[in-house]
This record gives C-alpha cells, structure tokens and sequence, in this order.
C-alpha cells in the first residue's frame, strides 16, 4: 500500500479546503464585510443589515458565458457510440460546472468510471475533493491522482489512482477528528485492478506555473466595493436628510437623536443672552461614494479584462461593431480558455471511448466550442457568403463556425429535399410546357 502517497495526497487535499472555500463563497456572494481598521469593525458589529454587490460573479459568468463546449466530434464507426456517452453522462452539462471551477478556483477536474452496472459515466468533481499528481520529470505525465470524501457514516474516504490498480482507504474516526493521514486504514477492498491502463481523472488548469484563480486580483477590490456600499447605506440611513436644529435658552432634555423629522434642541453659547436661532446641516453627497465604486469598477474591468458595461450601462447608442471591439479583451481571455481546455476534453473523449471497447484515432475527435466573440448576424451572413465565393464549401465554413454535426447533416439533408422539389417542379413545368406546345400544334392543324 502507498503509504507516502496517502500522507501527501491527504495534505494536499486538506490545504485546499480553506483557500478554495473563500473563492467559492466570494463567487456566490457569501462575502465578509472587510474594514481597514478594528475600531472600524467594533463600530459596525452591531450592524443589523448586509450590503454586498457581487462583481465576483460577473467577472466569472462573463468568461464563462464564452466558453460553451457544444459537442466532440467523433469520425468513424464509433460515433453512435459516442452519442450514447454524451447523453448518458450529460457531458455538456457538467462542462460547465467544470469549467466554473476552473475558473473560480484555478483548477477544475472531471472523472469517468463504469457504474455498478458497468456503464461508463463522467462526472465533474470538486477540485476541493480531488487532486492529480505529475512526474517530475515530465509535468505532463500523470503519476497518480486521489479523491477524498465524507461517506454516510460521517468517516473520511480515500481512492487512490494509478496507471494499473486502485487503492482504497477509510479513516477510523469521524471526518471532523481527523488531524493527520495516520487515520486511515485499508478499506474492506482494499485494491483493485484498473483495466484501462490510465488514470481516469482529467484536470482543466488556467496555468501551467500555478494554480490562479479568476478572482485572484478581485477580491481585495470586490472588499473596498462592498465597504463602500455599506458606508453609503449606513450614510444614508443617517444623513440622507437635512438635520435640523434650534438653538434657545429653553432647557435641553434627551440626547441627540440623528433621524428624519427630529429637530436638535441646543443650548445657547454664553447661557442667557444669545437670541433663538434655527437652521440645518446639509444632507450627505452619496455621490462621493458613487463616484469611488465607478472607479473601482473601471480598475476592475482593467485588471480582469471584463468591460465596463458589464457593470454599469454604457448607454444604448453604441453600435454593434463597438461592442465587438470592447469586449476584444474578454474574447482573447476566453479563448485562451478554449485552447486550454479542448485538448482536455479530447483526452476524455478518447479514455471513455477507449474503455467502451471502441478504438479510436486522437485526430478523428475534435472538441467543438462555440465562438468566444459576439458576431452581428449581417456581418457573419457578408463572412459567410464572401467565403462561399472563394470557393469554400458551405459545410465546411459552418463547421468552422462551430455548427455541431447534427446540424450539418440535417442541413445537407434539407438541401437533399430541397433539390429534390426543384427537379419535380422543373419537371412538371417541362411537362406542362409539351402539353401547351402540343395543345397549339394541334389546334393550328
């Protein structure tokens, strides 16, 4: 049994657990309020209401709006084959949760292995449960991977993965009391044969040096947004309105209250002599705290290569081709996403095919993803038909637009019947031609 395996593995594992956590409560919105100084904190502690506007999110979802796998082709004799894998492990589903993670948390994983009924099945998995080690010598070379979880009786398990077997562990105590990897024992069945040959966890990385997440450089502004916003409500609550004030030699009772419709009663300056005066202090310019959120807002969009408009309207007066041209950025991002993740995704494509007893060549399997960029439907028809006059066939300008094969044979099929109609009609108005031909050569006899 791999004992130092399991000792790294299980560190490995349980250093994710904290930082990975506070990326995904940052994505979900479920953020602390951060001040710059614990008088501030003391101050505020009291406070009954939360104020957040979750731009984590945003910077996120924008990106990964932009990367949608939308099938693998597979040439050749395995693709009904491969339909079948598609659907039964909704593959196109999870690829978006695989590709969430991988960008919330730097790393994203997506596992495939026979069911209990020997059914291939592919799962995404939460890279906060699963971790995929590499030789040394050849970074992209597995060495073993391993998967850690709670089972129903509340204790730790653990799956190693190798090229050739499977090893199994659990913990003896609770999930909750376990410090360290000498908790584990070797399970019931404690080993078993992998008959593929690989190990079957696939890992989606935003780089290769390190594990980065999208919100890396977010969140310490997404803090000075969300302190702002509390500030300016907190203001507002208090100071929104205009305070008014009296100052008399009338006796002064109760302490200041700062509320809409109260009126501060002060005492007179020198006690006797001063005359009645009224007046009022100016409400609150919220705009300060305005005008500090669209700053950083703007930094935001730099840093993250996310625009503007995607947190503040821009106005409705831009066109279609300036929009294609602010959002340059985030497509580049995107794409550099798509080219990270689509040599991923074949991997898979071959390991499930390859342990359904189908053979398949790496070049008969291409991910297709839909195009990062937003394309105005005049300008693609103009692309499209400029194309078509230089002599490229129309399927193949539809497939390099990312067109999934069901559409490209139903397409060529509808081009069938529709070439079909135009030889009926062509003859029947030959036909009814001869006829008239006919009709006036007989009459004229």
């Amino acid at each position: 049994m791999s004992i130092k395996d399991l000792t790294l593995a299980f560190k490995t594992l349980r250093a994710k657990q904290e930082p990975y956590t506070t990326l995904f409560n940052y994505y979900d919105g479920e953020q602390p309020l951060v001040y710059t100084a614990n008088r501030l904190n003391d101050i505020f502690k009291d406070l009954d209401a939360y104020f957040a506007e979750n731009w984590c999110s945003v910077v996120v979802d924008s990106a990964r709006d932009r990367v949608i796998l939308r099938e693998i082709q597979v040439s050749g004799k395995s693709q009904t084959r491969w339909k079948e894998l598609w659907e039964g492990s909704e593959i196109s589903l999870e690829s978006d949760d695989v590709h969430e993670a991988a960008m919330v948390a730097g790393e994203g994983y997506f596992m495939a292995w026979p069911d209990e009924d020997g059914v291939m099945q592919g799962y995404h998995n939460d890279p906060r449960i699963v971790h995929l080690f590499y030789e040394r010598a050849e970074p992209r070379k597995k060495k073993y991977g391993a998967k850690m979880w709670i089972s129903d009786d509340e204790r730790l398990n653990m799956t190693l993965y190798y090229a050739d077997h499977l090893e199994y562990y659990k913990t003896t105590n609770k999930a909750k009391n376990v410090t360290d990897a000498k908790s584990f024992e070797p399970a019931k069945e404690s080993k078993a044969e992998n008959p593929f040959g690989e190990i079957p966890i696939f890992h989606y990385r935003l780089g290769q040096r390190k594990v980065k997440s999208d919100l890396k450089n977010v969140i310490p502004i997404q803090n000075g947004i969300n302190k702002l916003l509390t500030d300016m409500m907190v203001t507002a609550e208090f100071m929104a309105f205009p305070q008014r004030y009296v100052i008399s030699n009338a006796e002064v009772q109760g302490k200041l209250k700062v509320s809409p419709k109260e009126i501060w009663d002060l005492p007179a300056g020198d006690g006797m002599g001063q005359q009645t005066q009224t007046g009022q202090f100016e409400a609150a310019k919220l705009e300060n705290y305005l005008n500090s959120i669209d700053n950083l807002a703007t930094a935001l969009g730099s840093i993250t290569r996310t625009p503007k408009h995607y947190f503040f309207s821009v106005g409705s007066n831009l066109s279609g081709e300036a929009l294609i041209a602010m959002e340059a950025p985030l497509n580049k991002k995107a794409q550099d996403r798509v080219d990270r993740f689509a040599p991923v995704w074949k991997q898979v494509a071959l390991f499930m095919l390859k342990a359904s007893g189908e053979t398949v060549r790496a070049e008969d399997v291409v991910p297709i993803f839909d195009k990062p960029e937003t394309v105005q439907p005049r300008t693609e028809a103009e692309t499209r038909q400029m194309n078509v006059n230089a002599g490229m066939p129309l399927v193949t300008i539809l497939r390099d637009e990312g067109k999934s094969q069901a559409y490209l044979d139903k397409m060529l099929e509808d081009m069938k019947a529709q070439e079909e109609r135009k030889k009926i009609t062509l003859g029947n108005s030959l036909l009814n031609a001869e006829r008239q031909f006919n009709a006036r050569g007989d009459s004229n006899a």
